[in-house]
């Protein structure tokens, strides 16, 4: 049971590296905000946002069910791997809807009443 103790570790150290790839996206797309830039590259970041998004998220699922079966094979709640994915979901889950706020503002705009 060691084995899949270490495949846990490494598939949650990926699933962070998903969140720092996610991050490196978020920032260029608020970045592109203060420069002049094609609609190309905006649908090109949406894209690859929207890529990254559900990629991490159905990790960390993956993760998720692997922390229950390691639970059920080695009688150890593995409790930082879940907490930490859990973490890292939800990061991305609010870093997604920032995005659609934004990209709904900047598109729509507001309206009152």
């Amino acid at each position: 049971m060691l084995q899949t103790r270490r495949l846990l570790a490494f598939s949650s150290r990926v699933h962070t590296y998903t969140l720092l790839l996610y991050l490196f996206f978020f920032f260029i797309y608020i970045a592109s905000s203060f420069f002049a830039v094609s609609q190309d590259f905006v649908n090109l970041l949406h894209f690859s946002l929207y890529l990254i998004s559900w990629t991490s998220l159905l990790f960390g699922f993956w993760i998720l069910v692997f922390s229950l079966l390691v639970w059920v094979g080695d009688r150890m709640f593995p409790t930082s791997a879940m907490l930490l994915t859990i973490l890292r979901m939800l990061a991305i889950f609010a870093l997604s809807l920032i995005v659609g706020l934004l990209e709904h503002v900047i598109t729509r705009g507001i309206t009152i009443g």
